[in-house]
């Protein structure tokens, strides 16, 4: 009897100590909520201005508004991770309802059947879209790069390819628009183009489901991340868009669930030859589908390495980044490129950041600044930027081309750039959260138009040289401009801003997985195998606060890979302690 008392009593003092380990002091969450409140309110002021009494109070608020929503995220994770099956059994009598979602939802750890099942129940919630969508929906990016494949001027070049845009992309829209060329029926290859790539997507959603039913989350998770990947209406919308986001958001996934199963196994599954070829093989896809994508590899590769086990598992991974590495910096642009004509991308996506800043530095202080400076500036920056700098977008500073000028001045133009720094502080914070408020503030379209959180676009971009490149055109413009209109009235209620912000997807749901995450490593409820599935978020969250813009519509596509993971973070929090993949 005082042996079972005992027992009785270590067991409940063990439990108590778990929870007195998860219930470890709120300042980290404070201090956190504190800075992701005063950002907002910062970007708030330079849209707004107002005394600093009122913006006080404001962080105030905000504080405790983030505060609230990170508690309120725990409760949903606590909820979340309640297994389903005991639910049921600790009731005599499943509900209706219980029983009507289980006929209906497919069954993640079955056989193919099952995953057809799936694939067809989120092709008839995809329907309406798909359907709004036909022939396609195409962006001003993709129409330069289909001149390009016709030979035609573009924005970019006067005819010639060009890898400002991946050239990969440039092939595969190519390939399509030149399907419809040979029948005379542009609206056909573009229509069987939205209907590949959605059927990709949608595939691709599904086996990353069946991912996570089998890896050990809970049903509610898997089921939930099946739920979201149905019905929020930005996923199809954006998944069957002919633009480059589309074609790299299926890989990226993938890559994503071998990096996860990397890390789940602890390198273990790189030893077989065909998982480590089908890993190095979507490394390559994903750095050629998207030009940061070679440094979301690179990122993720050098991640892993502290997960992994064994010195083998390390050289595979940073193999693979190297490797990634070489195809990008030293094959494509050695190689491939003068083979084949292909102009080089400019450098001037790379430093966008630093173009808007001295952009608006010119038409603040240009007076202040020295000669030299400000030729250098003038030199670098495209003509008359400062009188055409706009907060909202880099495209009228830095430009589409790169000239043997700007190469000559690019060391001079970094050291001027660093140097006034220094002196103008605020106009370079002023010029970057700008242009990154997208990330950070609450949506606001009564100050101005672009500050809202619509997730739809009209079908087809209706450029200039649309009709020059022989793509159909959207005959519904009017009807997709009222659900837009009303997918931003609806983002502008009070209960619904929040969770339609462009900054909620960004940065406070990713903020709230990682303190999550990192409050059950610290109280052992979460072995580092799993909390390693935040890799592919790490990795995508920098080049959203580095993009070059956060509240254009461009900022929507943007969007996609952190909105693909968004269900990962949260599923990882439903898996229970594992000894045998945590500890030993």
């Amino acid at each position: 009897m005082n042996r079972m008392s005992t027992v009785v009593e270590s067991s409940t003092a063990s439990t108590s100590a778990t929870r007195r380990k998860l219930r470890l002091p709120r300042f980290g969450l404070f201090c956190c909520s504190l800075v992701l409140a005063m950002l907002a309110e910062y970007c708030a002021y330079l849209n707004e201005g107002g005394g600093n009494v009122r913006r006080a109070l404001h962080v105030i608020a905000l504080t405790v508004f983030f505060m609230v929503m990170t508690l309120v995220f725990e409760h949903f994770i606590s909820w979340l991770g309640r297994d389903s099956k005991q639910t049921e059994s600790s009731q005599s009598h499943p509900s209706i309802l219980s029983r009507l979602l289980r006929r209906i939802a497919p069954d993640f750890t079955g056989d193919r059947h099952q995953a057809l099942k799936a694939a067809g129940v989120m092709a008839v919630c995809w329907l309406p879209y798909y359907l709004l969508a036909l022939p396609g929906e195409i962006w001003y990016d993709t129409v330069q790069q289909v001149l390009q494949w016709k030979g035609l001027p573009n924005a970019i070049t006067s005819g010639a390819w060009s890898d400002h845009h991946p050239v990969l992309d440039t092939l595969i829209f190519g390939v399509f628009y030149q399907l419809g060329a040979w029948i005379g029926q542009p609206s056909v290859s573009v229509a069987l183009y939205t209907t590949c790539i959605a059927a990709v997507a949608i595939a691709v959603f599904v086996y990353t489901v069946r991912y996570l039913a089998k890896s050990g989350v809970s049903r509610k998770a898997y089921l939930g991340a099946f739920l979201f990947f149905c019905v929020f209406p930005f996923i199809p919308i954006f998944s069957m868009a002919m633009v480059k986001d589309a074609v790299f958001l299926p890989v990226f996934m993938l890559f994503s669930a071998q990096c996860m199963e990397v890390a789940r196994t602890k390198g273990a599954c790189l030893k077989n030859r065909r998982t480590l070829a089908l890993f190095i093989m979507l490394a390559f896809l994903v750095s050629l589908t998207k030009k940061t994508g070679v440094y979301s590899v690179v990122l993720a590769c050098i991640l892993l390495v502290f997960i992994v086990a064994g010195n083998r598992a390390r050289m595979k991974l940073m193999g693979t980044a190297v490797a990634s590495g070489l195809v990008i910096f030293v094959l494509l642009p050695v190689v491939l490129f003068p083979a084949c004509h292909i102009i080089p991308g400019g450098k001037q996506e790379m430093i966008a950041i630093p173009l808007q800043q001295s952009a608006l530095l010119l038409r603040e202080h240009g007076d202040e600044l020295s000669k030299t400076d400000k030729d250098i500036l003038t030199g670098m920056l495209e003509p008359n930027a400062a009188e055409n700098y706009e907060w909202w977008a880099v495209d009228k500073v830095k430009g589409t081309h790169w000239t043997q000028q700007r190469e000559c001045l690019l060391g001079p133009f970094l050291q001027a750039w660093a140097k006034n720094a220094t002196k103008y502080p605020q106009t370079y914070a002023k010029a970057y959260f700008m242009l990154e408020q997208g990330w950070i503030a609450l949506p606001n379209s009564i100050v101005n138009e672009n500050l809202q959180s619509n997730y739809l676009y009209t079908r087809t971009a209706s450029g200039k040289n649309t009709g020059e490149a022989g793509l159909p055109q959207s005959r519904h413009t009017k009807l997709y401009d009222g659900i837009d209109q009303f997918v931003i009235w609806l983002g502008n209620q009070f209960f619904m801003q929040p969770w339609l912000s462009r900054a909620f997807w960004v940065t406070w749901l990713p903020f709230m997985q990682l303190y999550e995450t990192v409050r059950r490593l610290r109280a052992k409820e979460l072995s580092w195998t799993y909390a390693a599935w935040l890799v592919p978020m790490l990795v995508s969250l920098p080049f959203m606060w580095i993009s070059g813009g956060s509240v254009t519509y461009e900022g929507l596509r943007y969007l996609m890979p952190m909105l693909g993971v968004a269900p990962i973070g949260c599923a990882l929090l439903t898996v229970q302690q594992q000894p045998s993949h945590a500890d030993r």
